[in-house]
């Protein structure tokens, strides 16, 4: 069923030329089948006109529902099946570096000591920069990087977010679509680590235009409920062929 409504929406224009031409055609020929029942002056030759009237007046309301099933068909592929009001959220950026561990201030010793009669063994005083070596911040593990996703073709591929990465608010996908002969790329969501075919939906739009490490596309979580997501890359070429879509798993949060 996917494959047909990308058909549909491929060559819906040459689908509505031809319907179009056919529908003049009837029209034409329910016109003049009126006309020659109104000169007519047989019974006969007027039954046979009313009844060529009528077919040519049916198949053209068959052509016009026909041109209407096209219409809705190929919308419903090119739009996305959630409905949303787009809000002005500010883009989430994650930045992963090494945590810094406060500086500790160590206790100056006692300026003097004065020695007793006693032969008292002094106690070595502990330098600052061993206090400050073993502190529990020291020991702190820094935060791992986002590992990207791993994507066949190097021409299509996302780079931004990352596997298993969480997501809130507005997040900008990014990555790269340049395949050669490019017709267009499209970003889809669909719920779980491994979709099935009927639940990938359209984030945004199509886009005809090829991508070189910028913006693919802007996905709004707020219209999801929270869990695991898969956001994939498709990316067709004139021909109606692609390459492996590229796939990234995520977490969508509150």
């Amino acid at each position: 069923m996917e494959q047909v409504s990308r058909i549909l929406a491929d060559y819906q224009w040459w689908i509505y030329v031809v319907l179009g031409i056919l529908l003049l055609f009837y029209l034409r020929r329910a016109l003049l089948a009126r006309r020659e029942s109104a000169r007519s002056i047989f019974k006969l030759e007027q039954e046979t006109c009313d009844l060529r009237y009528r077919r040519s007046a049916l198949l053209s309301i068959l052509i016009v529902l026909a041109m209407g099933a096209v219409f809705t068909t190929s919308r419903m592929t090119l739009s996305p099946p959630v409905a949303y009001e787009p809000t002005e959220e500010p883009t989430l950026t994650v930045t992963a570096g090494p945590l810094v561990a406060p500086t500790l201030t160590p206790t100056p010793p006692p300026a003097t000591m004065t020695p007793t009669a006693t032969a008292t063994p002094v106690r070595p005083t502990v330098p600052a920069t061993a206090l400050a070596t073993n502190t529990p911040e020291s020991l702190a593990t820094p935060t791992p990087a986002v590992r990207p996703a791993a994507c066949p073709n190097p021409n299509a591929r996302i780079t931004s977010p990352g596997v298993n990465q969480a997501l809130t608010g507005s997040v900008a996908v990014r990555g790269v679509a340049n395949i050669e002969d490019l017709q267009y790329y499209k970003i889809e969501i669909g719920p779980g680590s491994n979709p099935r075919d009927h639940e990938w939906a359209v984030v945004g739009q199509l886009h005809y235009t090829p991508a070189e490490g910028g913006l693919l596309e802007t996905l709004h979580t707020g219209a999801y409920p929270p869990g695991v997501y898969t956001i994939r890359l498709v990316v067709v070429d004139r021909t109606g062929n692609y390459p492996e879509p590229c796939r990234v798993t995520v977490s969508i949060q509150r």
